[in-house]
């Protein structure tokens, strides 16, 4: 009967063991382990970067940085880290988190206007993606692929046409580039081409005109007819007499 009860006692406690251990298993994999008061923040993985950088990333916005922790090597996560932008709802558990650090980098809304140089667009587009002002500024300012698209330092900003546009937050520096190529490319369309052909002017020409009138008057509805006053002046081989133009120099 004593071996009995000792037995009976060995397998009660086993079991509450096991069910304290599956309780605290249970509890850091998907008890809400959260503390932001937004519905959402954002968290930023720089490439290049391991766990370390993720943790530090993590540590204002969880309740148990320890937990997150377990459950992030008990996934594996800590060797597969990938650079990024990333979501934390609120309320989400340790498990939610660590499927939107895997594979869930989020896009965001690049937008820039009015730069007039490419120093200046450097400095705008560093503050929306990883890259630095001063790696994005040497791309940008490449002479070889200036050259190749028939650009220098000073026309090349041309090529970059303002609007928003959508990146992931750890695009390179070649990438950014790139991608407005391909963006420049695609508004000038055989269509716009023959447009501009039509006036005796290049894109690039056109582009410098724009920019001229976005100087010249912020009234939107004025634009048309400024753009009409220096189109009648090029072809009547006028000088342009453009103040935004002494304002640049």
């Amino acid at each position: 009967m004593y071996i009995k009860r000792i037995l009976l006692t060995v397998v009660i406690l086993g079991l509450l063991a096991a069910g304290i251990f599956s309780y605290i298993i249970y509890n850091a994999l998907f008890a809400p382990n959260t503390t932001i008061a937004e519905d959402e923040v954002f968290v930023y993985v720089p490439t290049d970067g391991d766990f370390s950088d993720v943790r530090t990333a993590v540590a204002p916005y969880l309740k148990d940085l320890d937990a997150f922790e377990a459950v992030a090597r008990r996934k594996k996560y800590v060797n597969y880290v990938k650079a990024g932008r990333y979501r934390i709802s609120k309320g989400m558990n340790n498990n939610e988190i660590i499927n939107s650090l895997r594979s869930s980098n989020v896009p965001l809304q690049l937008s820039f206007n009015n730069q007039e140089t490419l120093a200046d667009l450097a400095g705008r587009v560093s503050s929306q993606i990883e890259p630095d002002s001063l790696s994005l500024l040497e791309v940008l300012e490449d002479a070889e692929f200036l050259e190749d698209h028939g650009l220098d330092t000073f026309s090349g900003i041309a090529l970059f046409i303002p609007n928003t546009y959508e990146f992931y937050w750890n695009t390179s520096a070649e990438e950014f580039r790139e991608r407005m190529l391909k963006e420049y490319n695609r508004f000038w369309n055989e269509d716009r081409r023959n447009k501009a052909s039509e006036k005796d002017l290049s894109p690039l020409e056109v582009i410098s005109l724009a920019s001229i009138v976005h100087k010249e008057t912020a009234k939107i509805e004025e634009r048309p007819r400024v753009a009409g006053v220096y189109l009648n002046r090029i072809r009547r081989n006028m000088k342009l007499q453009a103040d935004p133009t002494v304002i640049y120099a």
